[in-house]
């Protein structure tokens, strides 16, 4: 059974969604017509063009970035699946579920991580901001996994009786 699969981290959902939304609605307020944008406040209704514009442009950066992303992650499975990334298989030990690593600063969210031992090599994986999805918080002391890693990414890790 695969418990983490890099695709999956790929496709949580990020802020696009929100910037998307944002554009959206900027896009049709500065689309309407000038009656209708007369019912705004003054210097909102002068900016919804450019602010339009901004949102429209962020959205678009946004997409192409995850675009970009979830098509690494398909090459890195792919590149696994045929045999050239490091599989290590063996007793799971050591694990710490994901938790708060440090406290962040005034600019910066805090840190969170988890980690795990396979046999005897360690793997430490940080999920996303405001996500747990990590192989630290599905694997349990005792379980047989086999992990599949490119340099510094965990790119798939299966627990079961595969043996």
């Amino acid at each position: 059974m695969v418990i983490f699969d890099l695709r999956e981290e790929a496709r949580l959902v990020s802020q696009l969604y929100l910037l998307g939304g944002i554009a959206l609605a900027f896009g049709a307020a500065a689309l309407a017509p000038a009656s209708l944008r007369g019912r705004l406040p003054a210097t909102l209704a002068e900016a919804v063009r450019p602010l339009a514009l901004v949102f429209v442009l962020a959205t678009a950066v946004m997409a192409w970035v995850e675009h970009d992303e979830r098509q690494r992650a398909e090459a890195l499975v792919a590149q696994c699946r045929s045999g050239a990334c490091t599989v290590v298989e063996g007793w799971v030990h050591g694990v710490e579920p994901v938790h708060k690593l440090s406290s962040g600063g005034r600019w910066t969210a805090p840190r969170w991580g988890g980690y795990f031992n396979v046999g005897d090599r360690f793997y430490a994986h940080y999920p996303r901001d405001y996500s747990d999805y990590s192989p630290a918080n599905s694997l349990r002391d005792g379980d047989w996994a086999r992990v599949y890693s490119q340099g510094e990414y965990l790119v798939l890790v299966d627990v079961g009786a595969f043996r």
